[in-house]
């Protein structure tokens, strides 16, 4: 398994670019992983967006079973 990390900033949201070039060969398929530094997001901003988007509490249930499975 092959395994690189480096901390970047985005610049562009469709593309990210490495300091330095992957030691892959072309072609080869790969997992990306990203991960954001939390922006302060409260729990009651999150309840709030997630109450204008009709997003019910059966509904969240349903999808923490579903994804239990």
């Amino acid at each position: 398994m092959y395994a690189y990390k480096e901390i970047i900033t985005v610049d562009n949201l469709q593309q990210l670019t490495l300091s330095k070039p992957l030691n892959l060969p072309i072609g080869k398929k790969v997992e990306v992983l990203v991960i954001a530094e939390d922006d302060g997001e409260s729990l009651d901003d999150i309840r709030g967006f997630i109450k204008q988007q009709d997003i019910t509490e059966s509904m969240i249930n349903e999808a923490i079973e579903w994804a239990r499975k």
